[in-house]
């Protein structure tokens, strides 16, 4: 790519960027300040807005690598070096349970609730899902170097997109569509409408994906009981995830709202304690490269 055309198409995406902000500014405000404010109203989700800020700005890390650079610097700071990472994942944890006292405080309203694709919660899970994805490649570069065969980086050019799909699936909704798809089959099937119709669609992806990413964990994180036992944590949260998931609709959801909402709350903060630990994991993975590769004084 030329650089006049890389400059050109910086300056697009950068121009996208401030729009895209302006536009959920506007929603924003509509949504929780000021219902009538003098402005054409462009909607109620900041999801759709939010995910398309995202996806620019990895678009604009593409052709302008300056720009690429700095944000995985300030990644790698965040993430690796001491106290700074201390402060990052505390900080994390801190929102969640934010989130989480503000779901069972406000469980009406859309914003607050951890089961609403419009709620903060999904912004948070979607924005750490996507900087965890960031900190699996920052790692990968640095454990297999610039010179390996597309052999070593596959695996862990998966392991990303996993945690990138995760969190575009959770910020528009991608598994809803296959509930509404799910509900016009099999009527009869009380088998197949015990569980939200989406798990079966999933199902054959779900167990790839997580036997690919126990084998990624103990093929490269065996050095390491610490490193790999947090993963694991991490990827029995998310088993649970799905298993609470199965027990929603036909078991929890009818007995009450109540164990409804607890259900939620449970599922949803495993979901997000389970992407800070990979995140952790795979840091702290980084953080042993980088030591590594300084020479001893």
């Amino acid at each position: 790519m030329s650089s006049s055309l890389s400059k050109k198409l910086d300056f697009i995406f950068k121009l996208l960027i401030g729009v895209d902000l302006i536009a959920m500014l506007v929603i924003f405000i509509h949504a929780r300040i000021w219902e009538d404010f003098p402005f054409p109203f462009i909607g109620s989700r900041l999801n759709n807005p939010f995910m398309f800020f995202l996806i620019l700005l990895i678009l604009r890390a593409w052709v302008n690598s300056g720009f690429r650079e700095k944000y995985l610097a300030l990644i790698k700071r965040l993430t690796t070096e001491p106290p700074t990472r201390v402060y990052f994942f505390s900080f994390l944890l801190m929102v969640q349970i934010g989130l989480e006292i503000m779901w069972f405080l406000y469980p009406t309203d859309l914003y607050w609730s951890l089961n609403a694709e419009k709620g903060y919660g999904t912004l948070f899970a979607t924005a750490q899902l996507f900087v965890l994805g960031f900190v699996v490649l920052i790692t990968a570069r640095a454990d297999f170097g610039p010179d390996a065969p597309l052999k070593s980086k596959l695996p862990w050019f998966l392991v990303a997109f996993v945690y990138f799909f995760i969190g575009l699936d959770d910020c528009i909704g991608i598994h809803e569509n296959f509930i509404n798809i799910g509900r016009t089959l099999a009527l009869e099937s009380v088998v197949f409408h015990f569980v939200h119709e989406w798990l079966w669609f999933y199902a054959p992806m779900i167990v790839v994906v997580v036997i690919f990413l126990a084998r990624f964990f103990l093929r490269r994180f065996f050095y390491s009981p610490r490193i790999m036992s947090t993963m694991f944590v991490a990827l029995i949260l998310w088993i649970m995830v799905l298993v609470l998931e199965g027990l929603a609709k036909s078991v929890v959801d009818p007995v009450s709202y109540d164990y409804d909402r607890l259900l939620i709350g449970v599922e949803e903060g495993f979901e997000m304690l389970g992407a800070t630990l990979f995140m952790i994991g795979f840091s702290q993975h980084l953080k042993k490269l980088q030591e590594k590769s300084q020479p001893n004084l």
